[in-house]
């Protein structure tokens, strides 16, 4: 019996494992951060495996436990950040700088609504049907689609080139 959940284990995290990264490396634009974010949900996921395989979207809940990680650690480091303001420097301490090169995919994700980004990412790069993300965000299957469908909008809006019109493109120019 416990070697049959041990295996359970290894196959969901070994399943598991490139989708999350995947999809936490679009939600915080850092794939080694992602990469730590996905390890703690994973070992989270396996210490409540009674549990969690359970569940309809066992890959949701680990998700949803990675973005709230990763939420946990951006607002320590905001609190840290204001806290350096307040006391002045350090002289030792250094925010690291913001990776210049990033995809344009992580980039026009950041430029939507958290709610927006969330759904793109269980709907598309996870690949949960409306229900199960829903169900991952606390919300309903129709606020899942209204937000999928405001990003993918929002991301067609800024995959329009403003200088090129489509009747140049298709005339050859």
């Amino acid at each position: 019996m416990v070697g049959e959940a041990l295996e359970a284990q290894e196959r969901f995290c070994a399943a598991a494992w490139p989708r999350l990264v995947g999809a936490m490396a679009h939600y915080c634009g850092d794939v080694h951060v992602a990469e730590e974010l996905v390890q703690e949900a994973l070992l989270r996921a396996c210490r409540r495996w009674s549990h969690v395989s359970t569940l309809e979207s066992p890959e949701g809940w680990t998700y949803r436990v990675a973005v709230n990680l990763a939420n946990s650690a951006w607002r320590r480091r905001r609190a840290q950040r204001r806290a350096r303001e307040r006391h002045g420097p350090s002289g030792t301490v250094v925010d690291p700088d913001p990776v210049e090169d990033q995809l344009w995919v992580r980039s026009a994700l950041r430029e939507l609504s958290v709610e927006q980004r969330e759904a793109v990412i269980l709907r598309y790069l996870l690949d949960l049907s409306a229900e199960q993300a829903a169900d991952v965000l606390g919300t309903t299957p129709g606020a899942v689609r209204a937000r999928t469908h405001r990003a993918v909008e929002r991301l067609r809006s800024q995959l329009r080139p403003s200088s090129v019109t489509t009747e140049e493109i298709s005339d050859g120019q």
